[in-house]
């Protein structure tokens, strides 16, 4: 284990600054990607809890590197604390149902939703759609899944 990456094994994870990615990788060709996004003051202790949730459901997902994520939310990129490339509409939903309603608890015991990211595919003109009742989680459909 390590603190660099909240706690998680490192030996499941590679590191492409500013992020850690997990060596799990999905099989879709094109679906949902989700994103997750947090306060830069709680950032922390929401990925001690959703990312063994993620390693548990052995899903593709990549979070800002701790020590990077304040600078990070601040650009266009703001609000994408973690990535989740959940692929068609039976796994995504299956994701949801299950770290909506944690993050949903968190956000009652305090921890504050960031801003809400912008789609990359409208230039950033656009707010990712938001999906699941705890205001954390955005979502939008890729037709290459694993380029984006």
């Amino acid at each position: 284990m390590t603190t660099l990456l909240y706690g998680q094994p490192d030996n499941e994870y590679e590191v492409f600054l500013p992020f850690a990615e997990t060596l799990v990788k999905t099989g879709h060709q094109s679906g949902y990607k989700l994103h997750i996004t947090v306060s830069t003051q709680h950032h922390d202790p929401l990925a001690r809890v959703i990312l063994p949730t993620l390693r548990i459901l052995h899903t593709h997902h990549k979070v800002v590197l701790p020590q990077m994520y304040a600078n990070f939310n601040m650009g266009q990129q703001a609000g994408k604390f973690i990535t989740v490339y959940a692929g068609p509409d039976g796994p995504t939903r299956r994701i949801i149902d299950v770290i909506d309603p944690v993050l949903a608890g968190l956000r009652q015991r305090g921890l504050q939703p960031g801003p809400v990211p912008l789609n990359r595919q409208t230039g950033h003109a656009q707010q990712e759609a938001a999906v699941g009742s705890s205001g954390m989680i955005t979502w939008l459909w890729l037709d290459n899944l694993k380029r984006g």
